[in-house]
């Protein structure tokens, strides 16, 4: 009876859990973006080596928090970190390598094509052992070559500046300068915590990168410890050098593999508690609109309650009835809001290299809110059904 009810007045029904579908979709798109990020960076800090220690320019209150742009580019903050930073840090007691990561201004181009989409950075030869990042084709650069003119690339470069999967042997022009191509990374699934996108970049060594000129804007220090035992001996001591640099100032942050799963769940923590307080005004819009459409429904079917009372049926089964039909509303609008849910997480994992995930939880959380919210929305417009006087609702021409 409930659906036969919504049947006969669909357009008006689809209006009144208009609330309870956006309420209901947006939830879950958004967790589910939230949850697909968490695991993505879960497998990412996985995948670096356990002696990463990174430093980044800013203060830690600044940089802590990790925003999905956080973790795909890098992020320009206050203060700054020096080529000496780098170098003082290499000859802390306890430091493997220290790998800068420094971006090089310039246009990248090969023949007549131009490649704006990416990142030139310089670096040293310890970096694709750091972020665990393997050469699909040819070699990374060595020590030997750190004043050639050399260059290793993402495969987002080598398809889109050459339009082909290996371009080794070819020459790219940074500022007018002849770089050869020497390697090309494996495909990068997504960007690491440590905030490099790999398949946009174009690495060439630092001293080469210092031939063409102009200045390095260093954005990041990877540090490797000698073990994994002495990462935080090896991270305070690295505070320390840099506080004298840096006239005893903490204008930079110290990341560690902890702390980075720690920043992105306190961060994921947050974004949840937002969305909690979104769905739950949507609920109660969408709530007041069934309410609203239930007090309507009960006027306009006074002779169909009088006639059921007079044949038998009881209070209860009026009240029954009618909050029936308000929770009909509001689940059969969770699940339209579920559906739009799944068909947004789609689009999104087909347009964008983010992988959301739809977890059974959170499905059975929006499920058990919208039939709340079915209950309380019905219960009023129900009980003025159920308290209508059968001989007057008989004489109602409604």
């Amino acid at each position: 009876m409930a659906l036969a009810s919504i049947k006969g007045a669909k357009f008006r029904s689809f209006l009144t859990m208009f609330g309870i579908i956006i309420g209901v979709s947006s939830v879950v798109t958004i967790v589910g973006l939230g949850e697909g990020v968490k695991q993505q960076v879960a497998t990412q800090v996985d995948a670096v080596s356990d002696s990463l220690v990174i430093i980044r320019p800013g203060k830690r209150a600044e940089a802590k928090a990790f925003s999905l742009d956080s973790l795909r580019s890098f992020v320009s903050s206050t203060g700054s970190l020096s080529e000496k930073d780098w170098r003082d840090t290499e000859k802390v007691e306890g430091v493997k390598s220290a790998v800068p990561i420094g971006i090089v201004s310039g246009i990248v181009s090969y023949e007549d094509d131009e490649y704006a989409g990416g990142n030139i950075i310089a670096s040293t030869e310890a970096l694709p052992s750091l972020l665990n990042q393997k050469v699909a084709f040819g070699e990374f650069f060595t020590k030997e070559d750190y004043s050639r003119n050399v260059v290793v690339i993402g495969t987002d470069v080598a398809e889109k500046l050459f339009k082909e999967n290996v371009p080794i042997g070819k020459s790219l022009s940074i500022r007018g300068k002849r770089f050869v191509v020497q390697g090309v990374f494996e495909q990068q699934k997504s960007g690491t915590f440590a905030a490099l996108n790999i398949n946009n970049s174009i690495i060439i060594p630092y001293d080469a990168a210092r031939q063409l000129g102009g200045t390095i804007q260093l954005m990041q220090v990877y540090i490797e410890s000698e073990s994994p035992e002495n990462v935080e001996k090896v991270a305070e001591a690295v505070t320390a050098t840099l506080k004298k640099n840096h006239a005893g100032q903490e204008d930079f942050t110290i990341l560690q593999k902890d702390e980075a799963l720690e920043s992105t769940n306190e961060f994921f923590y947050q974004i949840t508690l937002f969305i909690a307080g979104v769905a739950f005004i949507s609920f109660i819009v969408g709530g007041i609109g069934i309410m609203n459409i239930m007090f309507a429904t009960v006027s306009e079917r006074t002779r169909e309650i009088g006639i059921r009372k007079a044949i038998g049926a009881t209070n209860a089964q009026i009240l029954g009835q009618f909050i029936m039909e308000s929770i009909v509303l509001s689940v059969v609008g969770g699940i339209i809001g579920v559906g739009f849910a799944f068909f947004a997480n789609a689009i999104i994992r087909v347009t964008t290299d983010l992988q959301p995930v739809t977890t059974l939880r959170v499905v059975i959380l929006v499920g058990g809110l919208s039939v709340l919210t079915g209950i309380v929305s019905g219960l009023l417009p129900a009980a003025k059904a159920a308290s209508k006087d059968p001989i007057t609702s008989l004489r109602t021409d409604a």
